[in-house]
């Protein structure tokens, strides 16, 4: 099985093309040591995801929970977001409901209608849950992707007569934008796999706070804890508990994947582009 290899090319400057090499197998997945096997089978991840000086990070030492220890509302928006397996491409992101059937993730995840072939999202991988028990939904049909915002949107099917959405909720995305300082928080599914090897990759709440909201033309940094495989995954507000980014990269990644900061596209831009799918 060949290394995977990251390129960095400038965010605005980026084609859907480009934009998949610079996060193959890094950024947006945790990589599994045997070729073609389902994630879902083998969940051992690499040492080496972080491989270069830019990748979704934990800032400073870890600060995540499971999920399973939420309440209230966190603990209903968590139940949203769930493990999304592509085998077409051999690797893992985070997803979550935007309606009871629409799936979100982010673009260098799954680019396009041959990669999400065989897509399934499972929103009860958690602590506590057996592998045979966790259930997936078939979220392998195709709407869009939009490479400029890093995000794409999957149609989940149903099961058991009810879409995954009547089952586990779906989360709004906010009108307005996060302001700096303002508190947030990530739902994401992973591990802290450089400290523990082979640690299944459940759902997590990683707090932090917005540190630019205005970080890049698209973007507003946090530092919220996250590493590769929680790409695609939610910023909420801590104070709405609605979606203000879309989780998709950080900063300053060293070997351990420890780095400077998170990043994700601001609320407004998703807000408009799932209007053009009637969202």
């Amino acid at each position: 099985m060949a290394d995977s290899l990251e390129v960095f090319i400038p965010f605005s400057d980026m084609g859907e093309h480009m934009l998949k090499l610079r996060y193959l197998g890094l950024a947006a997945v945790g990589l599994f040591t045997a070729c073609g096997t389902s994630p879902e089978v083998d969940e051992r991840l690499s040492s080496d995801t972080l491989a270069s000086s830019e990748s979704t990070v934990i800032v400073g030492s870890v600060d995540w929970k499971s999920t399973t220890t939420l309440t209230g509302t966190q603990a209903t928006r968590a139940n949203a977001v769930g493990y999304l397996s592509i085998p077409k491409v051999g690797s893992r992101c985070t997803a979550w409901l935007v309606s009871d059937d629409v799936l979100i993730t982010n673009n260098h995840c799954i680019a396009s209608a041959s990669e999400a072939a065989g897509a399934k999202a499972s929103f009860n991988y958690i602590d506590g849950v057996s592998s045979t028990a966790r259930v997936y939904y078939d979220c392998s049909t195709f709407i869009k992707t939009w490479s400029n915002l890093d995000m794409t949107a999957l149609r989940c099917a149903a099961l058991n007569g009810k879409k995954p959405g009547q089952v586990y909720g779906k989360l709004t995305v906010s009108s307005t934008n996060a302001a700096t300082n303002a508190n947030v928080y990530v739902i994401h599914q992973n591990c802290d796999y450089y400290t523990t090897s082979g640690c299944a990759p459940t759902k997590k709440f990683s707090p932090g706070y917005i540190m630019n909201a205005n970080y890049s033309s698209t973007d507003a940094s946090y530092n919220a804890d996250t590493l590769g495989g929680s790409s695609g995954s939610p910023v909420l507000s801590s104070s709405s508990n609605q979606v203000v980014a879309l989780h998709h990269y950080g900063m300053g990644g060293n070997s351990s994947g420890r780095g400077t900061h998170n990043s994700g596209v601001r609320a407004t831009l998703l807000k408009s582009a799932l209007a053009e799918i009637g969202l």
